[in-house]
């Protein structure tokens, strides 16, 4: 039925991005530019595509060079990718922020004038920050206890590794990079590395945690320093998305019961931001947590003090001794 349904209904064809000379000799610079600074090529390949979109428009529509692009003409380019390309407006964040290091790669000062009052009239502001809700013990728990009654035979697993996440406050993309070599299975310290800010960084978990996964590391196949510590019963490094899943089915289930909010935003990144919040609860040094969670900038962890859970937890507080 879909298929005829698609057969049936007119669907806007979006405009066929063709590469040049013209552009190619852009691109390439670009792309030297970005393997120079170290960048993963999955995210270099985005950044091209949305590159070549934005060379395709100015070439073709406007008959401009990068460096010729005026204030007027870059809010020409947004409109298009919104009225044309139907583009979110969080997509369109996306190709904002790609320009900004495209020119300043290409050492091109003509972006500024549109950045600045970009800034100034906070036109890709207001969908850049996604809030995700903090956990507490007591939910980690009834969601640790919802994998444990499933049927699933990696159950305990599964368990383990977010327990570990919720102890490190890694990265979930950190923790499933974690090499035998980089793992002190005896201290409960392990060296994370690729991180997102770029910088090695040493996390901790308790004993209890620790336990739990040297207990579930005994069935791994594989076992020299370059082996993944996290893999499947095969042997193979374990994916995010399996992490993920069990999670997001577990969070899934405990709504449908009425024992989470449906309001309450609660995702895998909900296990870092909740030891973030737990860190400062207990008192530790807003700049310790800002080198153990591997912030690049004390704003990123102030977010964190800041939080609604910090704010609920310090009212409750401040009643008990009014």
């Amino acid at each position: 039925m879909q298929n005829l349904k698609n057969m049936i209904l007119f669907t806007p064809k979006k405009e066929e991005i063709k590469e040049t000379s013209k552009s190619k000799k852009w691109v390439d610079k670009f792309i030297g530019e970005r393997e120079f600074d170290g960048i993963k090529k999955t995210t270099i390949q985005g950044d091209v595509n949305r590159l070549k979109v934005f060379l395709n428009f100015i070439f073709n529509r406007l008959e401009k060079n990068p460096e010729e692009m005026t204030n007027a003409e870059f809010i020409k380019f947004f409109n298009y990718l919104e009225k044309e390309r139907k583009l979110s407006r969080n997509t369109q964040n996306k190709y904002y922020n790609n320009l900004k290091v495209f020119y300043k790669l290409m050492r091109l000062e003509n972006f500024k004038d549109f950045k600045d009052e970009s800034e100034e009239r906070k036109r890709f502001t207001s969908f850049e920050i996604k809030h995700y809700d903090s956990l507490s013990t007591e939910i980690l728990n009834m969601i640790l206890n919802e994998i444990l009654e499933t049927r699933s035979t990696t159950k305990i697993r599964d368990a383990m590794i977010i327990r570990f996440l919720w102890d490190t406050g890694a990265r979930i993309s950190e923790a499933l990079k974690l090499e035998y070599g980089d793992s002190d299975l005896e201290k409960g310290e392990f060296r994370l590395r690729n991180t997102k800010g770029k910088e090695e960084r040493i996390v901790t978990c308790s004993n209890d945690t620790l336990a739990l996964v040297n207990y579930c590391l005994k069935a791994n196949l594989r076992k020299e320093p370059k082996d993944k510590i996290f893999q499947t019963y095969k042997g193979e490094p374990l994916q995010r998305n399996r992490v993920s899943d069990v999670f997001r089915n577990a969070v899934k289930e405990l709504k449908s019961q009425g024992r989470i909010p449906e309001n309450k935003r609660v995702v895998i990144h909900s296990l870092r931001h909740g030891r973030a919040v737990d860190l400062l609860d207990k008192g530790m040094p807003i700049d310790i947590v800002k080198e153990y969670l591997g912030h690049k900038s004390l704003e990123t962890t102030l977010y964190y003090s800041h939080s609604k859970e910090r704010q609920e937890n310090m009212l409750k507080q401040i009643k008990k001794i009014l």
